[in-house]
């Protein structure tokens, strides 16, 4: 793995995996600049590189380091390029030029819901070929189910920066302030907005309703989705479209109910329709409240949803099913590389 050393200092290995981790000296929008990428790549031995959007300075070299070489490449595209005042200039930018010729350049394309698919052929149908549909997934191993707390606690987990400021945090709080039961909201994350995040909730008058943890690791996590009773995600589709979240699909799979606004994509949808969880309007503080309310109130149908939940992850979202897949996908982009490079080399003989 070759990726940015962010945060700075972390493990050069991960669960028996080497990880390369790059300097870096800033950010545009959520991707690291890191200088040294295109040279790490060229140093590396590897079939098939497997990059992310929205990371532009890192998909984009990936895929043109693979395409100079030879080699197959495969862009996963979880969401849209964007960001706030110059950021937000450069990124729209950047859509309308570079990202269309990565889309070209790329051997195989992934989305995480049929909505991105429908969005990226609409900006260029040549791609149909290559472009599929794989939705996030989790380790049904790794996540067993929990015993939930007491009744009243609320979890959220995100980045508190601007470019996730999309996931609504705002709206939940002025939610948590409506609710008239006995609950308490965990924060869990860190960014350069998490002192805003803090002033609202002392200005709503939350006092001790309101827990930011801050980052932590992924034990830690993983209790607080086994100890905690409702995970909420108020993602707004007017900032950003969500993408298919990982940390719903874990919450989930520990058989917590989820409150997910409109803005979560796909996942909000199929919660709904399955009964594992409840789906609320993007950026209705009073609706989400009333949903909250709903699920603090009955005990059997926090429960009833949390089986429901386990039950969506165990058959839509299975790592081991996700994983054969991606490995397909893969095996494609190899092959497509394989390919030109024998074409090529009968054109250069001709």
């Amino acid at each position: 793995m070759v990726c940015a050393d962010d945060p700075r200092g972390s493990s050069s290995i991960d669960e028996g995996v080497q990880i390369r981790r790059l300097p870096w000296r800033f950010k545009i929008a959520n991707t690291n600049i890191t200088l040294g990428l295109p040279a790490a790549l060229m140093r590396e031995r590897w079939d098939v590189v497997h990059t992310h959007m929205p990371t532009p300075w890192t998909a984009d070299w990936s895929v043109l380091v693979a395409k100079l070489l030879g080699r197959g490449s495969v862009l996963y595209f979880h969401n849209e390029t964007v960001g706030e005042g110059f950021a937000g200039t450069i990124a729209r930018l950047y859509n309308a030029t570079f990202f269309r010729l990565v889309l070209r350049l790329a051997d195989q394309i992934c989305v995480i819901s049929d909505a991105w698919r429908d969005y990226l052929l609409g900006l260029d149908p040549k791609i149909a070929d290559k472009l599929q549909v794989i939705t996030n997934g989790v380790s049904l191993e790794a996540f067993s189910i929990g015993a939930g707390g007491d009744g009243t606690t609320l979890l959220f987990v995100g980045v508190l920066d601007r470019f996730h400021r999309y996931k609504g945090l705002d709206v939940l709080l002025e939610a948590v302030a409506m609710v008239e039961s006995a609950c308490e909201l965990v924060v869990v994350g860190e960014g350069e907005l998490r002192s805003e995040y803090e002033a609202q909730a002392a200005e709503l008058g939350l006092g001790q309703r309101v827990r930011f943890l801050g980052r932590v690791d992924d034990a830690a996590l993983h209790e607080l989705y086994a100890t905690t009773d409702i995970y909420i995600l108020p993602s707004d589709f007017s900032r950003q479209e969500g993408g298919f979240t990982l940390t719903a699909l874990e919450a989930m799979a520990t058989g917590r109910p989820v409150v997910l606004a409109d803005g979560a994509g796909q996942l909000a949808r199929e919660v709904e329709k399955d009964g594992a969880g409840l789906r609320v309007p993007a950026g209705d503080a009073p609706a989400l409240a009333a949903a909250l309310s709903a699920l603090l109130a009955s005990e059997d149908l926090r429960h009833a949803m949390g089986r429901a939940a386990r039950e969506l992850v165990e058959r839509e979202h299975s790592w081991d099913e996700i994983v054969l897949r991606r490995r397909a996908v893969a095996e494609k982009a190899f092959a497509s590389s394989r390919r030109k490079l024998r074409e090529q080399r009968i054109s250069g003989k001709r």
